[in-house]
């Protein structure tokens, strides 16, 4: 059932005490399934541009393509290809049926360009995909990425466009060709030119490339067009073999206009617009399960403040800024359905485009507001306004204190949170009435803690203060949120640890919450069932990483009926699970935890310091060998793959099964090394080594002292 009414104290800051008394061990890591490529065999015949001409068709960009079946021994025809892109996208193209669409993997953190917003994405082989998705080298590939970009600065020369766009996003690019005009096969102009360098605006390892890049410029009717950049990149030494492939794709492509609404990455991402820097707001309805995207530009060391409210009482948003870099910035998820989520004053040290990912925890639809203002100086750097139902981001000065002010009812109840974000802030609040006499103080936590006031009756109608201030004198970054309401928030029992396969029964007291802690690993597949016994139970669910960030929550049936959460964990660490009733009734009910767990390393054998071994990787599978070491022993290991297409993970293992380092510096081929590991307990030790890709790995291992 969808909860319309929970206010924005989120769980995570009330549990932080609970969680912070927990230990938080890595546990090892094993080999995923197997993903196996096959070596790269030159094709016989080169296909030629005329072999991908697109298909005719009605609509401005096909959306439906043919079925096709693809032949080795024969050149590349129309029906050898298949579609990528859409018509909404604003673009698309042929490319071979044996190509891999890696559009849906694509995510806006993990392949973020400088260039643009990801609209299209694919590889010759899921190897070379993965790998300029994890930021990793590779010797022999080839991929097509297509990217909306905001317009550069207004200029009638196509060429000193894409000079500009390239000079911003790939500095170090080398120019092969001069600039040759190009034009679409549904008749938009562009201008191509292809360069030297690594992979075009992508935060990824040194890969000698040659890149063919097109600017196309369509013509919009919307205020704020968009630009589409087609990247078309192979290692060097591949090159001769694919540029005719490459021709192909270019005749092949159909370009929209890249305005407000354009859809990027199969579906999953809506980009909405520009927004302008000295203070903007703007409106749009999130489409189910889809995110929005917006994007504005920042000189270097302003600051910006941003407020994303809901105007549908179901939508529980979040907000994610992403930087030039497309590295993430800030996450804010603070409060429930109906909430606004703010960020202030946070620091843009780097020049360039930013983007604002608009999206609600529950996939939900609806519509909402999203306001930004940008500035040289901090705007609530002594506090500020805040209204019930939000929670801001402040920074605390050394020995500095801010005040938050909000207009007051007469016998209105509020709750106040202050969450540290650093364990430099060990957070005072004092409350004040319209008549400057304080009405509550609280610092009964400890450096790092969050400090709590609940139900707090407020005697005169006026304006009310919340004085934050640290009884340490560094200060630091912390969260306030201001709520409305005189329950009791609930009080948080530590019920104990869950393993795989364990089942259990616990009562719930009067507005009591449960923390079940688990331990995971990056690829199990988990079934969380909690049942209540008791029929009055409204079961809440929720469950947190190990950072205490809600990674999903159900709460999808009536009272009496149980509740279930199924996904594939994607890290090792401790995990919480909360369960409460909704309105705060006590009762019974039985917890269950199920698991299809990541393959357990194989043991290969034993090893003495002084050893060097040759070896295999299984495809798919983990081997471990086991050395004995002291407390205080500095040791040296390294893994030397064999082949140059392997690429090796090297982890060591405590005595106590856990991991305490895990090294994946380099690329294919390369070796991994630990040097001068000082061994922090005496026991049996273990290297597990794993292949990147999941495929068969010979390699030589050394342990030395």
């Amino acid at each position: 059932m969808q909860k319309r009414d929970l206010r924005p104290l989120a769980l995570g800051i009330l549990i932080t005490a609970v969680a912070a008394c927990r230990t938080t061990p890595t546990l090892p890591t094993d080999a995923g399934p197997a993903v196996l490529e096959p070596e790269w065999v030159e094709p016989t015949v080169n296909p030629t541009p005329a072999d991908f001409a697109p298909a005719a068709v009605s609509s401005p960009l096909e959306t439906s393509p043919p079925v096709f079946v693809s032949s080795p021994a024969a050149p590349a025809t129309t029906e050898d290809g298949r579609l990528l892109g859409s018509d909404r996208a604003g673009l698309s193209l042929r490319i071979p049926a044996d190509w891999i669409d890696l559009t849906a993997q694509s995510n806006i953190p993990a392949m973020g360009n400088r260039l643009g917003i990801n609209l299209v994405f694919a590889a010759d082989s899921e190897r070379t995909g993965r790998s300029l998705l994890a930021g990793k080298a590779f010797a022999r590939g080839a991929y097509v990425s297509g990217l909306l970009v905001a317009p550069g600065a207004a200029t009638a020369d196509p060429a000193a466009a894409l000079t500009d766009l390239l000079r911003a996003a790939a500095p170090t690019a080398v120019p092969l060709t001069a600039p040759a005009d190009v034009v679409s096969a549904n008749g938009v102009a562009g201008i191509a030119l292809e360069v030297a360098d690594g992979p075009i605006g992508v935060n990824a390892a040194a890969t000698e490339l040659r890149t063919r890049v097109v600017l196309y410029r369509p013509e919009a009717d919307s205020a704020s067009p968009s630009w589409v950049v087609l990247l078309l990149s192979a290692s060097t030494s591949r090159w001769p073999a694919v540029a005719p492939l490459f021709d192909a794709m270019l005749a092949s492509v159909r370009v929209g206009a890249g305005g407000p609404g354009a859809v990027a990455q199969a579906g999953r991402i809506v980009v909405r617009g520009q927004l302008a820097g000295e203070g903007d707001s703007a409106g749009a309805t999130l489409e189910p399960a889809v995110s929005d995207l917006w994007t504005f530009a920042a000189a270097a060391n302003q600051y910006v403040s941003l407020a994303l409210a809901a105007t549908e009482p179901q939508l529980d948003l979040a907000l994610t800024l992403l930087g030039p870099d497309r590295q993430t910035i800030a996450r804010v998820d603070n409060g429930y359905a109906g909430a606004m989520e703010t960020v202030t004053d946070l620091l843009l040290a780097q020049p360039g485009a930013y983007i604002v990912e608009v999206s609600d925890f529950y996939g939900a639809a609806g519509g909402y507001t999203l306001s930004l203002v940008l500035s040289a100086q901090p705007q609530f750097s002594a506090g500020g306004p805040i209204a019930v139902g939000q929670a801001l981001q402040g920074e605390l000065p050394a020995n500095g204190r801010h005040y938050w002010v909000f207009q007051g009812t007469a016998g209105q109840h509020i709750n106040v949170v202050v969450e540290p974000e650093a364990a430099t802030v060990d957070a005072i609040i004092d409350v004040y009435g319209p008549d400057g006499q304080r009405l509550a103080a609280y610092d009964e936590g400890f450096s790092g803690d969050p400090e709590i006031i609940t139900g707090l009756e407020l005697p005169a109608t006026g304006e009310y203060a919340i004085l934050v201030r640290s009884f340490a004198p560094r200060g630091g970054p912390y969260t306030i949120s201001l709520d409305e309401g005189k329950q009791t928030i609930a009080n948080y029992h530590d019920a104990g640890d869950l393993a795989y396969g364990d089942v259990r029964a616990e009562t719930l007291q009067p507005h009591e919450a449960h923390a079940w802690f688990v331990q995971g690993r990056g690829g199990d597949h988990i079934l969380i069932r909690v049942t209540p016994l008791s029929p009055s139970l409204d079961l809440d669910v929720w469950l947190l990483d190990s950072a205490i960030e809600r990674v999903a929550a159900v709460d999808a049936f009536a009272a009496g009926e149980p509740e279930t959460i199924e996904l594939t964990l994607a890290a090792d660490g401790q995990y919480i699970v909360l369960v409460r009733d909704f309105n705060g009734e006590p009762g019974d009910y039985e917890i269950a935890l199920g698991a299809a767990p990541v393959a357990t390393p194989a043991h290969a054998g034993a090893l003495n310091i002084g050893d060097t071994i040759i070896g295999v990787i299984p495809p798919g599978a983990a081997v471990a060998w086991s050395f004995e070491a002291a407390a205080g022993e500095a040791i040296n290991v390294t893994v030397t793959p064999a082949e140059a297409g392997s690429d090796i993970v090297l982890q060591l293992q405590g005595p106590d099964g856990l991991t305490a380092l895990e090294v994946d510096a380099g690329s294919a081929g390369a070796a991994e090394s630990v040097t001068g590991f000082v061994v922090p307990a005496t026991g049996a030790w273990r290297i597990v080594l794993r292949e990147y890709f999941a495929q068969t790995a010979n390699f030589r291992l050394s342990l030395t002292r």
